[in-house]
Formats: structure tokens, sequence, C-alpha cells
């Protein structure tokens, strides 16, 4: 059977209701220079025009483009989730529905796996490279201040990066396909959002990454409608997921406090906040808490925690209560009626 040449980046974008954005992707990536990557959409129940343009991009296209379709809205983790399964380039990415790559990318990324020889570096599993925003502005600042990083590329652990670094700002990362098929993203019901930087950091395989101080993705601070978080919503947006990152910093990340005390801090009163939300009580929260030490900075956030939540609800804002069991959180329903469209046959040989 003929099969489709091996792309040496795979470009995974799940999207929802995103017809009139998600051409920054395909246009930016006609942009490419090179060819040798694919585009993988995973169309996750979406109501607009999104298929016709699938379907028409799909056809024109001189790159290889697979789209799943399936019909129920499932949540962005479990899009990607199925995404992984068809992404077929030695390396991957996700790039949102409504960004876009600079025209340089691929040939970045390609320049940089022969700089850094990752290929050969087993315990190495992707770069990381900067963003800009739709004016030209590199996104994101270090921890005491300045943009630039102090070398060209730095190696690290994410853990490293975020806390000792101050690298927790949007990067876009390129991982080996074989790490990124193995890691963790877990799911939530109810298309609620569960962090993926919780799977990234339980991948154990995942050791370490290249930081490069160079942009290849284009980060739009606005999708041309009004999303969610820009109105004063009723609702505290993906409360169980929020509280289980919360919680991941604290029962995992522990060691790094004095590298970053207020991240820590602040998760503590998340803990709380998000935790009344749900229906957690404080003695659930307790429990909740892996060690002595986290316990401790529970403890200290516990009035900024209640303060958080009386303000809440004076404003209106409320969550849904969840079950005790947090393993009945999760996963999100399968999905209905799920139809891969391959790439035409003109891609295979």
């Amino acid at each position: 059977m003929n099969k489709l040449t091996k792309a040496a980046v795979s470009v995974l974008t799940p999207t929802y209701n995103r017809a009139h954005v998600l051409h920054r992707v395909y246009d930016s990536l006609k942009r490419q220079k090179t060819r040798d990557f694919e585009w993988v959409v995973i169309d996750d129940g979406s109501t607009d025009k999104t298929p016709d343009l699938l379907t028409q991009w799909q056809s024109e296209a001189d790159f290889p483009i697979t789209w799943l379709r399936y019909e129920n809205n499932r949540g962005q983790i479990p899009a990607i989730n199925e995404g992984r399964k068809l992404v077929s380039g030695i390396f991957a990415m996700k790039l949102d529905s409504d960004d876009a790559l600079t025209e340089n990318a691929m040939e970045a990324i390609a320049a940089w796996r022969i700089k850094t020889e990752i290929d050969d570096l087993r315990n190495v599993c992707g770069m990381a490279f900067r963003c800009v925003d739709e004016f030209g502005n590199i996104v994101g600042k270090l921890r005491g201040g300045g943009t630039n990083f102090p070398q060209e590329v730095i190696l690290l652990n994410f853990r490293d990066a975020r806390y000792r670094k101050g690298i927790d700002f949007d990067i876009a990362v390129v991982y080996k396909t074989e790490f990124y098929a193995k890691m963790g993203y877990g799911e939530l019901d109810n298309s609620e959002n569960l962090p993926p930087s919780i799977g990234v950091r339980r991948t154990p395989d995942c050791q370490k990454i290249f930081f490069v101080d160079h942009p290849i993705r284009i980060y739009y601070r606005h999708d041309g409608t009004a999303r969610l978080s820009d109105n004063m919503s009723r609702q505290v947006k993906w409360p169980r997921g929020r509280y289980v990152k919360a919680l991941s910093i604290l029962n995992e990340d522990i060691d790094y406090f004095w590298e970053s005390p207020k991240v820590f801090l602040n998760a503590a009163r998340k803990v709380t906040r998000l935790g009344l939300h749900i229906g957690r009580s404080p003695v659930v929260q307790f429990r909740d808490l892996a060690s002595s030490r986290a316990r401790l900075l529970w403890v200290a956030g516990i009035l900024g925690g209640y303060a958080g939540y009386i303000r809440d609800r004076f404003g209106g804002r409320s969550a849904q209560k969840a079950s005790i069991d947090m393993s009945m959180w999760g996963p999100a329903a399968l999905p209905e009626n799920p139809l891969v469209h391959s790439p035409p046959d003109r891609f295979r040989r």
C-alpha cells in the first residue's frame, strides 16, 4: 500500500467554532518556504463552517492535511489527545486555531535540529521557541526583567525553566513525536480543560528541553470575537482543572518553593478559593495535600483564598459542585461519529 512521506514536523490544531480565524494557521503554513510538514486538525464538534473550510483547503493545499471531526464538543485536551494519535511527523507541535507561524518557522526548526543535535540526544524531548504578538513584540519577560534569554539556547527541564528562570509565558514547544505520543494529558468531562503542563511534568521520559531565544509562533491576543474571559462571566473558569493544577504545584513542585515563593503562595490561595467553589471543604482540601510543607503553605493561604471566594460570590460568580471523588471528574465522553479525512492521493508514494 502507498504511504504518506514522513514529515519532519506535524502541526496539530484543535479547533471549535473558529472558522473566522482558522485561516491564520492555514495562511501561515502556505507561507512556509519548505513543505516538510503536515497539518493535523481536530474539529471538536464545531457548528460553524469549519468542515467546509477544511474540505476546501485539503483539496487545494500543496502540503498534506489530515482532519478528524466528531459531533460532540469535548474540550481542547481531549481533542489534542485524539490528534496525538494521528500525527506522523518526526516532531510535533500544537498551534492554536487563532494563532499563526512566522514565515521562517519551519526553517528555524530545521536549523535548530542541526545546531542542537537534538535528534541524537535521548534525554532531550523537544525545543521550545519564543512567541511574538500580532504587532511583532516578544511575548513574556524573565524573572527580574528583560525579554531575552541569557544565552541563545538553554537546556532545562520544565520546572527549572518555570521556577528558576521565570519562563512561564507562552512558548511554542516542538516535541519529538515519540515523547509527545506518551504524554499524560488528563481529561475532564463537560468540556473543562485540565492544564496540559500537568501532563508534561508527569512524563518521566521527557527530561529536558532546549529553550531557544527565537520566535516561530505569532500569538494573537484576540481571536476576533468576545471570549468568555473578556466578559464578567457568572461562572468561574475551569474550576476543577485549575484546582488540580494548584494541587500539583504544591504536591509535586514544592522543592522549588524558595525559587519562586509567590507562585506557591498563589497556588495555596487557589486551593482554598477553587476548592470552596466546587464543594471541597477545608478538611477535604487538607487531605488532598501530600506533605506537611504543602499543608503549611495551604494554611498560610487560607485567608486569601476565603477572601477570593467571598469576592467571587459577591460578584455573582459561582461554579458547579463536583464529586468528592476526583477520579469521577473524567475522562471526557467518547467522540460521537468520528470521521478521519485523510490527505489526497497525490501525497502518497
